[in-house]
């Protein structure tokens, strides 16, 4: 590691948002079984003899993330590396000297671009001169969030805040808090990386990997399938306790996430149901088809609710009750306010809403009724496909 890397490293994480999960909507986890109990923070639990399960800290209320160590006999792969800080920084230095037995790590692969992720990975392909593997779209990504450093958020960005519904005093709250806070917690990432997509077969030791790509929850979202193994590398993809944060940003204002987000889960049906998923968050679960069909049903009724609560001209800030449990307040508002975006926009590109604007506010008018069947008809026809395309089928 350079010494302008190790200079780089700052420890100013407890004053960032969490960017994955900013209101963790509580699942019951109904009808999954969990084979393992997490190891404590900064240590591993070995899942098998070449599988480590690597548990890091964040400074959030998601106080945790997974991380993943695949032997490669010279050395490792490191999936995900946590976010940049000395904290953790000194905690890989601990997992070097420990369990890895003095082997180097062989490759790094980061499943999407959000900091608890990639977060130091950078520092890892530098200390030890391996190259980091990921999608291209979470490659561009990051290196355009890590780039775009600048000493107040653009007006394009307070445009986007206030069209959503936050009011006055948020607004310029939003407009001190600088932008550019990615960069703070996600290590410099080389110029160049190597790529993987969907479709790819990733050879790991003796094992192939078939590489899932997925959106909604980050652009170009890759899980990994060993069909020998029955393991599932889910990323934030499929969490078991929690549903993973669907958002729409500034970078991609008018988006639609979670219609990605939505036909990506229905292509994981397609997987067998006795595969064990080792999520990014929370614990290694059997259940996968399970949680698939609860996180789809939960989303659906949500989606009924935010229809309902349209039958007023309602913006993103005003269908709050819909989505959350709880009060949104602080750090979490701007990205629960993606949250209700993504659901909006769903709805528009469905028919069941209608966006009217005024005086730079939106709000989505309520057209029609919201009917979950034709979705959850779409949806099963795109597990018929996948079942019938995806490359490791039997």
């Amino acid at each position: 590691m350079t010494t302008r890397m190790q200079n780089e490293i700052v420890d100013r994480t407890s004053r960032a948002p969490d960017p994955d999960h900013p209101v963790p909507l509580d699942e019951d986890g109904a009808g999954l079984r969990f084979p393992q109990a997490p190891p404590p923070l900064g240590e591993t639990r070995a899942l098998a003899s070449d599988l480590l399960w690597l548990r890091m800290p964040l400074p959030w209320s998601l106080d945790h993330i997974n991380l993943y160590l695949l032997d490669e006999g010279a050395g490792w792969l490191a999936i995900d590396s946590g976010i940049r800080s000395k904290d953790l920084q000194a905690r890989w230095e601990a997992v070097f000297a420990g369990v890895m037995g003095g082997r180097p790590l062989a490759r790094v692969l980061a499943t999407h671009h959000h900091p608890d992720h990639i977060g130091l990975a950078g520092w890892l392909a530098a200390r030890f001169e391996v190259p980091i593997l990921a999608s291209r779209e979470a490659w561009l990504m990051a290196r355009m969030l890590q780039l775009d450093v600048r000493p107040e958020p653009p007006e394009e960005v307070i445009a986007f805040a206030r069209r959503a519904g936050l009011d006055a005093a948020m607004l310029e709250a939003q407009r001190r808090s600088g932008w550019g806070n990615y960069a703070r917690i996600v290590a410099p990432l080389p110029v160049g990386y190597r790529r993987l997509a969907g479709g790819d077969v990733l050879a790991i030791g003796a094992d192939h990997w078939h590489v899932i790509e997925t959106g909604g929850h980050a652009p170009g979202h890759l899980s990994l399938y060993c069909p020998a193994r029955r393991l599932l590398i889910s990323g934030d993809q499929v969490l078991p306790l929690i549903s993973s944060n669907v958002s729409v940003y500034p970078t991609e204002p008018f988006g639609n996430p979670l219609a990605e987000w939505f036909e990506g889960l229905a292509r994981m049906r397609a997987l067998p149901a006795d595969v064990l998923v080792l999520p990014s968050h929370n614990a290694p679960f059997f259940g996968l088809r399970q949680r698939l069909e609860a996180l789809i049903g939960k989303h659906l009724t949500r989606l009924q609710a935010v229809a309902g609560l349209c039958r007023t001209p309602a913006t993103a800030v005003d269908v709050f009750p819909a989505l959350f449990k709880r009060r949104v307040s602080g750090l979490e508002f701007a990205l629960a306010t993606g949250e209700a975006l993504a659901h909006l926009h769903y709805l528009e590109s469905r028919g069941v809403v209608m966006r009217e604007e005024t005086d730079g506010v939106a709000r989505f008018r309520a057209i029609a009724a919201f009917d979950p069947e034709p979705v959850a008809a779409q949806l099963a026809c795109v597990t018929a496909t996948e079942k019938e395309t995806a490359p490791w089928r039997t």
